[in-house]
């Protein structure tokens, strides 16, 4: 049996990797990733974001979201 844990943090490690990060109980498109904005960029600084069949947007974490401790990564 596999008791790996893997919180928010370990999530965040793996954006930083520039991977995809989401909760297993997600559905298999919804992930996050990080954005750092460049110099054509609105943004100045760097956000997470969700992207999902119906488009990406910022991401707004709930406080269950950032307790799991099943995040994974593709």
């Amino acid at each position: 049996m596999n008791n790996v844990i893997h919180d928010f943090g370990w999530a965040l490690d793996r954006m930083r990797e520039k991977r995809k990060v989401s909760l297993k109980s997600w559905n298999p498109d919804v992930f996050l990733q990080i954005q750092k904005p460049d110099e054509n960029s609105k943004m100045s600084h760097p956000y997470i974001y969700v992207t999902s069949r119906f488009g990406t947007v910022p991401w707004v974490a709930t406080q269950v979201e950032l307790l799991s401790l099943d995040w994974t990564y593709n």
